[in-house]
């Protein structure tokens, strides 16, 4: 039997098999992908919170993924640390604080709140989170403490000498 173009055919045809499927499968995708909107745009404003006061802090432009890890980080010390970060930008916000040096002279900005301010600090020059015992590496070349000299002085990748990491021996014959 010839094919023939003009037949309407009572068949469901290819082309509209794959048309349903493809419109099944991107409607079951959309319902799944939806779903965690909500927490993801609550995340993201968490984030840029944090980057924005990290930029107001170090008066540096940063990169927003160093900003997500050291925010996961500095949380995991500090479960308070976004109520922190919403007074510490109230309290900039209010007073129109320019720039950290006229934070720093704010009277009587809360101790808690500059011991916060100084660990964001802290942690995006050291490229460190944490004390010693837990400390948790987040950033070695990004650390903004080798901005200064970026392209005058390479960044260090190795020890000084054998055994440079420990302690030196008793120098006794």
């Amino acid at each position: 039997m010839p094919f023939d173009l003009t037949s309407t055919g009572a068949g469901l045809s290819r082309r509209d098999l794959l048309r349903t499927t493809a419109a099944v499968g991107v409607a079951a995708l959309a319902g799944t992908a939806a779903a965690p909107l909500p927490a993801l745009a609550a995340q993201d404003a968490k984030a840029q919170n944090f980057l924005s006061l990290s930029e107001f802090l170090t008066g540096h432009k940063l990169d927003p993924v160093l900003g997500a890890r050291y925010l996961a980080a500095l949380e995991k010390r500090n479960p308070d640390l976004m109520s922190h970060v919403a007074a510490i930008r109230q309290i900039i916000t209010t007073a129109g604080a320019a720039d950290m040096d006229a934070f720093l002279a704010l009277p009587g900005t809360d101790k808690t709140l500059m011991a916060t301010g100084t660990k964001i600090i802290s942690a995006w020059y050291l490229g460190v989170v944490g004390e010693p015992e837990d400390a948790e590496l987040i950033a070695y070349a990004d650390a903004l403490m080798y901005r200064p000299t970026q392209g005058i002085l390479a960044i260090p990748t190795y020890g000084p000498g054998p055994d440079a990491w420990g302690p030196k021996p008793d120098a006794k014959s």
